[in-house]
């Protein structure tokens, strides 16, 4: 779905960046902390930060891929995209990367916004982090 990533640079939502690799590894740093914060969180049984603390390592780890590209993103719905058209499309991360961030995605919102979350849910968030963060970092 390239045409969102292209709707997105039109409107200024997605921007060309000279690639830095040291904003590059804040990112992933970012990722790292809040995984650890995720996990802590959920073994505490606060799965409202849980998520949005997983949520936010997902969020990290895909921006330092974006970042590494030249882009930087001015919305999650966008970061969405931009993952899509320059990772998922070249086949650097698989399809299932998409899934996972969109799914984290709403789970952040409905926690953050609506007062919704459970443990299992929280649980799937926070796997889902540690799977991208992993998959990033050995990239």
């Amino acid at each position: 779905m390239r045409y969102r990533f292209e709707e997105c640079l039109e409107r200024g939502k997605i921007v060309k960046i000279p690639v830095d690799p040291a904003l590059v590894e804040k990112e992933r740093e970012e990722a790292a902390a809040d995984l650890v914060a995720a996990e802590h969180s959920l073994g505490q049984n606060q799965v409202k930060w849980a998520i949005i603390q997983g949520y936010y390592s997902l969020f990290h780890s895909l921006r330092s891929r974006i970042f590494a590209k030249g882009y930087r993103e001015k919305s999650h719905r966008c970061l969405r995209h931009a993952v899509e058209a320059l990772l998922v499309d070249e086949g650097e991360l698989g399809p299932d990367v998409l899934d996972h961030f969109s799914f984290a995605m709403d789970l952040r919102e409905g926690a953050d916004y609506g007062c919704i979350y459970n443990a299992e849910s929280a649980g799937i968030v926070v796997e889902s982090a540690r799977i991208v963060y992993d998959r990033i970092s050995t990239e």
